[in-house]
């Protein structure tokens, strides 16, 4: 049986390579860096968000989505932003409080 979304979010992961590949970050990617976005990561998050999903045992789901890139790297931490530091730098507090 699938994992439920609550274990491992398939969809996000998908969302992510899709923005990756999306021609507008690959425009600012090569803007900034000189060279186009892979998108390795993300889709080798892709690939990993698959195994753990179709996995009957939801810890070893678990355990997998706890490898991603997304999971390690970006989640829903504004910090962790993939364009953080690259365009601005992050306030400690926002600037309307």
């Amino acid at each position: 049986m699938p994992q439920s979304n609550d274990v491992v979010n398939l969809s996000r992961l998908i969302d992510e390579w899709g923005r990756c590949v999306s021609s507008g970050h690959q425009r600012s990617h090569l803007y900034r860096m000189g060279s186009f976005d892979r998108c390795t990561s993300q889709w080798t998050d892709v690939k990993l968000g698959l195994k753990a999903k179709t996995t009957t045992d939801p810890k070893r789901a678990a355990e997998i989505w706890a490898k991603t890139h997304y999971k390690k790297n970006l989640g829903s931490d504004p910090a962790n932003s993939p364009t953080a530091d690259v365009i601005w730098e992050l306030k400690e507090e926002p600037c309307w409080n």
